[in-house]
């Protein structure tokens, strides 16, 4: 055995492979926080809503009458631009 190898361990990591790793962890910190900024506030008109029903079955269909069933409107679902569809969405910002 060398006199350069005697003092090190086998998993000690060099100084620049620290500073590999530290640059490696920070970016993965930062491009975390840069994700969660852009997210939109589940309490806000963007967020998803959750109703859960506590009518039994029979409540539900004595309600849903023929004419409230021909009366009723569909909600409106959110339309993503085609710009987003696909690879290409995670490059934009927007499309988040």
């Amino acid at each position: 055995m060398s006199a350069a190898h005697r003092g090190k361990r086998r998993g000690a990591l060099s100084p620049r492979a620290w500073i590999v790793l530290a640059a490696s962890v920070g970016s993965i910190a930062l491009s975390g926080a840069a994700l969660s900024a852009t997210v939109p506030d589940a309490g806000g008109s963007d967020g998803v809503v959750v109703h859960r029903e506590t009518a039994s079955p029979e409540e539900i269909l004595e309600y849903w009458t023929p004419e409230r069933i021909k009366q009723a409107k569909p909600a409106e679902m959110p339309v993503q631009p085609m710009e987003c569809v696909g690879w290409e969405g995670f490059v934009r910002p927007h499309c988040w």
